[in-house]
């Protein structure tokens, strides 16, 4: 019995949640990096091929949005409060840290790509992402 209880409260997730990006209540894609995650019956490390967030997102096309929306970043299992960073990537030697409201983002106001960073700890490990988003 005890077992059967064990298994309803900690899945056999095997890496971390991965977060709904929307704008507009549209779902925005994204892309998972490397991550380290320790499940139910396993513990491993992840290294995927990506060698920064800019070449993560080409997975994806970019979203577009409008300027100055609000762009909303929403885990199904929180991660550890105050973890939660996210980063704008305009190319590899200009990267800005971006301050999250309500784990909200604001679109930037002028035209263009962007792309996104977000990066999150968990006690069972941590976990990165990426998204771009067009501007028009």
């Amino acid at each position: 019995m005890v077992v059967i209880s064990l298994f309803v409260f900690k899945p056999f997730r095997s890496e971390p949640p991965t977060p709904t990006i929307t704008a507009a209540n549209k779902e925005i894609a994204t892309t998972q990096g490397s991550y380290c995650w320790e499940g139910l019956l396993s513990a491993k490390c992840v290294d995927k091929i990506y060698t920064s967030p800019l070449e993560m997102v080409k997975e994806h096309k970019p979203a577009v949005v409008s300027p100055n929306e609000v762009i909303e970043i929403d885990f199904k299992k929180a991660p550890i409060p105050e973890t939660l960073e996210v980063e704008k990537w305009i190319d590899r030697d200009n990267i800005e840290n971006i301050v999250l409201k309500n784990d909200s983002i604001i679109a930037p106001k002028e035209k263009g790509i962007y792309v996104f960073h977000i990066l999150a700890n968990w006690e069972q490990g941590d976990g990165n992402y990426a998204f771009s988003v067009e501007v028009r």
